[in-house]
């Protein structure tokens, strides 16, 4: 894997950060949430499926959406990817951010 700039480290912080304050805790439980150089979240699904979350994660859920592999509606394709294209978190919400992780996890949206 190619190394990241620190903007982009701290652009996927962020989303990492705002999807496991707000945005995934409708459908999950977060049962280990570790901020460090190395973020890393185990959650647990409703059906009790365990998942952990990177920035590896959010990467590639953004990818995803960016690509257009994950089916999520069109606008909020729009907002993530010009959130992604600037590096700038603030652009998207914490619905953006539960869709990143759920195009990384499952590839598209599941719950909603």
């Amino acid at each position: 894997m190619a190394t990241r700039t620190t903007v982009r480290t701290e652009f996927l912080a962020d989303v990492y950060t705002c999807a496991l304050e707000g945005g995934i805790g409708y459908w999950s439980t977060c049962t280990d949430y570790r901020w460090s150089s190395d973020p890393r979240a185990t959650v647990e699904e409703i059906s009790g499926n365990p998942h952990v979350i990177t920035l590896d994660t959010i990467a590639r859920g953004v990818n995803s959406i960016v690509s257009g592999a994950a089916m999520i509606p069109d606008g909020q394709r729009r907002r993530i990817a010009a959130a992604d294209r600037t590096h700038d978190a603030e652009t998207i919400d914490a619905t953006d951010t539960d869709a990143i992780v759920q195009a990384a996890l499952f590839g598209s949206l599941v719950y909603g």
